[in-house]
């Protein structure tokens, strides 16, 4: 589900202007999160929300239910207690990984293995290069994210990783 490019919004963006299929909603305040959901889903897109940055939204088996209910198709956090919840309600998830380090990749790792995380999103997007594979070959669907900027790494990316969510509009146009 989460192959190609992926549309990162930090503010809204017009449906028609977005011309790829899943959008992650990055930035947004929860009386206004219902509106963003249904205007992308009316127009066909996938929506996952990182719910770490929903103003007025907190973590845990709540908020997951509430954004449920809300009717997203799948969740992002760097939160482990939110990855559990999601699978207590059977919503997608996304663990977003900051591989700053070989140390914050290698408790990264360990804890993807050791909970069944079935999704992450390596930031920055270079570092998945490095460290994409090792996920991969552990059975575990990977993003790219954060500082893609050009045609050219957005293509290497996208023959080492299953995603690349990227907010430039100029590269939600490439084709893989």
């Amino acid at each position: 589900m989460l192959k190609g490019v992926i549309a990162a919004l930090w503010e809204e963006v017009k449906p028609e202007e977005i011309p790829v299929n899943v959008v992650f909603i990055l930035k947004s305040e929860v009386q206004h999160l219902k509106y963003q959901l249904d205007m992308y889903r009316r127009a066909g897109k996938t929506v996952y929300v990182d719910m770490d940055f929903v103003a007025g939204l907190s973590d845990g088996e709540a908020a997951v239910a509430f954004l449920k209910n809300m009717g997203v198709d799948g969740i992002i956090s760097v939160k482990m207690k939110n990855f559990h919840a999601c699978r207590k309600f059977e919503l997608p998830f996304v663990l977003r990984i900051f591989a700053l380090d070989s140390r914050a990749v290698e408790k990264a790792f360990g804890q993807v293995l050791n909970n069944d995380v079935e999704t992450v999103e390596i930031l920055p997007g270079c570092a998945a290069l490095k460290v994409g594979r090792r996920f991969k070959n552990a059975g575990v669907r990977v993003v790219a994210a954060g500082l893609v900027s050009s045609e050219d790494e957005l293509q290497r990316l996208l023959e080492a990783v299953d995603g690349v969510s990227t907010s430039s509009k100029k590269l939600w146009k490439v084709r893989a």
